[in-house]
């Protein structure tokens, strides 16, 4: 059975977009972020298919530990977020 990654659409403080995208750089085997909309802080995270429990506890790390002012996952984009 082929596993599927996950797209997720995150609520994120402006100021912290830059520092969430270089941690996913730095572990690109984990997931890719996408900013959708740079003004209200609305990024996507695509999860790889390996990984998408790293990647969500990354998520949750980075919010609780206190490196990120805001980070909510309000959404799944599913699978069309190409068509968007």
């Amino acid at each position: 059975m082929l596993k599927k990654g996950v797209n997720l659409i995150c609520k994120i403080s402006v100021k912290d977009i830059a520092f969430v995208n270089a941690v996913f750089e730095w572990y690109h085997e984990v997931g890719t972020v996408r900013t959708r909309d740079n003004r209200n802080g609305i990024i996507e995270i695509w999860l790889s298919p390996d990984f998408v429990d790293d990647g969500i506890k990354a998520i949750e790390y980075l919010k609780s530990g206190g490196f990120v002012e805001e980070l909510n996952i309000i959404g799944e984009a599913g699978d069309n977020w190409h068509r968007e």
